[in-house]
């Protein structure tokens, strides 16, 4: 999963520093920001995370 993170963030990098020409472009920029970003949110969120033992108790989710 940290490969396919890296890769959304460095494809968001170069959406964010395109050269800004003309009113569609900007637009084409921020929709593929939105996009990317709610799929970099989709991947942290969905990220598989080992049972966390605190004090004795152990949580499962």
């Amino acid at each position: 999963m940290f490969m396919v993170d890296t890769v959304l963030i460095l494809t968001m990098l170069l959406f964010l520093f395109l050269p800004i020409s003309d009113r569609r472009t900007v637009r084409m920029r921020y929709c593929m920001l939105c996009a990317l970003l709610a799929g970099l949110s989709v991947s942290v969120t969905r990220a598989h995370v080992g049972p966390v033992q605190v004090a004795g108790f152990v949580s499962t989710r």
